[in-house]
């Protein structure tokens, strides 16, 4: 089964996933799923390490670098903030990753902007420490 998944940080990226074999396809420009179907995640990487969040055969997963995790409540889920590098902790795995340059700033006050919206760890710590955005992530097409 293949998936359609969009990118954390590249508006209007989309591309193929097989979540049996982890392959992530090329990269599209293109904004909406022409052929590709429901869009069922979004994908990033954490420094080297690629992170995908999506939906499959009933469930709600996470693909951090070669583990797929599955979501489910009592997940135990953190994000640390670091001077260098951010740290992700999810189940029993811990990903340390530079910090975004392009975070958002305490201080700013860009209307509808939030820190998540440039860290995909705090983004994936902020989901799945929320059963109601783990359900929303669940049931609709928009990541």
């Amino acid at each position: 089964m293949v998936i359609t998944v969009v990118s954390f940080g590249n508006f209007g990226e989309q591309t193929r996933f097989d979540p049996g074999t982890a392959a992530l396809g090329p990269v599209s420009g293109r904004s909406l799923p022409l052929d590709h179907g429901e869009i069922a995640g979004t994908f990033g990487r954490l420094g080297d390490t690629l992170a995908v969040l999506y939906r499959a055969e009933g469930a709600l997963r996470l693909l951090l670098g070669d583990e797929d995790i599955a979501v489910v409540d009592g997940l135990e889920v953190r994000h640390e903030r670091g001077e260098i590098f951010n740290r992700l902790t999810v189940g029993t795995r811990h990903l340390d990753y530079p910090r975004p340059s392009n975070e958002l700033d305490v201080d700013d006050m860009t209307a509808f902007a939030e820190p998540e919206d440039f860290d995909l760890g705090l983004f994936l710590a902020n989901v799945l420490g929320d059963p109601a955005r783990c359900d929303l992530m669940y049931r609709s097409s928009a990541p």
